[in-house]
């Protein structure tokens, strides 16, 4: 059978929000909390870690109607190096990569928002945003 367009987009359109569902339960659902690790860069491979935030089990939660998932914010923690964030690696609560993420300030375009990139050891960070597209 070749689908239409139209059964092909609904099709495509149901199975976003299980998907969605599936990705957030991984962030919550063990007894470890998930993580979000902050680096140097643009790439979390070749980065230097700054800093780790904690994501507790109230960490945030579906829009159905723009398919994403929000973390509740702010959010904080504290940084352990000095440096400009540039990006972030999002671990889930077994501690596996769950996805690599933008970071910028409030004024940016990044997945994530940070009052602050510059981030300085033994200073707090604080998450003003974050929003992942499913």
């Amino acid at each position: 059978m070749i689908l239409s367009t139209a059964h092909a987009t609904a099709r495509d359109a149901a199975a976003r929000l299980p998907a969605l569902q599936a990705s957030f339960d991984l962030l919550v659902a063990n007894p470890a909390p998930a993580a979000i690790l902050f680096y140097t860069g643009t790439d979390p491979a070749t980065g230097t870690l700054l800093a780790a935030v904690d994501l507790d089990a109230a960490v945030g939660s579906i829009d159905a109607a723009t398919y994403r998932i929000d973390l509740a914010a702010p959010i904080e923690g504290q940084a352990f190096d000095d440096g400009v964030a540039g990006c972030a690696r999002v671990l889930d609560a077994a501690g596996a990569v769950w996805g690599d993420c933008t970071v910028s300030d409030t004024a940016g375009a990044g997945e994530i928002k940070l009052a602050d990139t510059s981030l300085v050891a033994g200073a707090f960070v604080r998450i003003t945003s974050a929003h992942f597209q499913g």
